[in-house]
């Protein structure tokens, strides 16, 4: 008997992928709402005859791209400020990461609970944004006009305040920026929960890392929620001064009261005795105090005899009177005035300390 064997011979032939909207390649992947369609053939031999071709053209297989809700937020950690300046920025970094145009809206969290150096209040805070369609110009956020980011769009997002006179030295103001996604209509995003539909519109998938939330922010740092956050602080630097003004008596007969430092011998202030004022500035903060000025005008019933300054950088005696001179003398009053004069950092510890001397005998 005559043995016929049968050999199937399959090809499948090379997959079609098209798709009805753009491909777009980006970080965040295939475009939300694009549609897959897929094809394939079958071919084979039976007694190496070729037999009719399977496919599913007419039949494509096909499905939609999801909306992936993905974004990042970093910042530039700490912004260095003095007493007094006004509209200081903290600088941060929104990315969109997903794979289709969202809005975003912002909110700020002082994050002052968490902080320990903290010390003072820099509000009220104000944001600003790069408008997305005009890299390098900024757009005051009134609460309402949300920027509208492409996918793989990164903007600089601002916050800006005045720092407060009252500041400190090493003291911080930290702030956390929070961005939440936004449809193209403003509305805040939503995840689905209906199920995966494999085709039709487009379903919302948070994707955003949800370890990089801030506790404080309200974004509980263990699901992707659409929510990111990055927080940023002001430190003050600053000159820290104190000065105080004190009196004694040099020397009762008023013998060495011109000469500074000398020795003193102390005394009763009896008419004839050299009295010496001493202005003592200190500096325990981080950076230098600049463009001194100290102010001195004695009584009239002394008559002055010299005056020195010690400690400081730089500093001339601008109004100075000529020794010997009669304090009660009209029109010409015993001004002293030291200025341009600095006095350079120094710590709690360690001060630098700057000192001026006056000496000048009781009439």
């Amino acid at each position: 008997m005559k043995s016929t064997t049968t050999y199937l011979k399959a090809l499948l032939g090379a997959s079609a992928l098209t798709a009805f909207t753009a491909l777009s390649a980006h970080a965040g992947g295939t475009s939300a709402g694009t549609n897959v369609q897929n094809t394939f053939t079958l071919n084979y031999d039976v007694n190496d005859t070729p037999q009719p071709v399977i496919n599913n053209v007419g039949n494509e297989t096909e499905f939609t791209v999801d909306r992936k809700i993905d974004l990042s937020v970093d910042s530039t950690v700490d912004t260095s400020v003095t007493p007094g300046e006004n509209q200081r920025i903290l600088t941060y970094t929104l990315t969109n990461e997903g794979n289709d145009a969202q809005q975003y809206d912002f909110n700020i969290v002082d994050e002052a609970v968490n902080a320990p150096l903290v010390g003072f209040d820099a509000s009220p805070y104000v944001v600003w944004y790069e408008d997305p369609l005009n890299a390098g110009v900024y757009i005051e956020f009134t609460g309402s006009n949300y920027p509208e980011l492409t996918a793989d769009q990164s903007i600089t997002v601002q916050i800006r305040a005045d720092i407060p006179t009252s500041a400190n030295d090493d003291e911080r103001e930290i702030l956390s920026l929070v961005a939440t996604t936004l449809d193209t209509s403003g509305n805040v995003v939503t995840e689905d929960t209906d199920g995966n539909a494999i085709l039709g519109a487009a379903e919302n998938v948070f994707a955003d890392d949800p370890a990089s939330a801030e506790a404080s922010t309200g974004d509980s740092g263990t699901v992707s929620d659409g929510n990111e956050s990055a927080t940023a602080f002001y430190v003050v630097s600053t000159a820290e001064l104190t000065a105080v003004k004190a009196v004694d008596v040099f020397s009762q007969d008023g013998a060495g009261c011109a000469t500074i430092p000398g020795t003193p011998t102390s005394g009763y202030a009896i008419p004839g005795a050299c009295v010496e004022y001493v202005i003592t500035a200190e500096n325990t903060g981080s950076e230098d105090a600049t463009d001194i000025v100290i102010s001195d005008t004695l009584a009239t019933d002394l008559t002055f005899i010299a005056v020195t300054s010690s400690g400081f950088t730089g500093g001339t005696f601008s109004s100075e009177p000529a020794a010997n001179h009669d304090c009660a003398t009209i029109g010409t009053p015993c001004d002293i005035v030291f200025d341009t004069a600095t006095l350079a950092s120094g710590t709690p510890s360690t001060p630098t300390v700057g000192t001026i001397t006056i000496r000048a005998l009781v009439k």
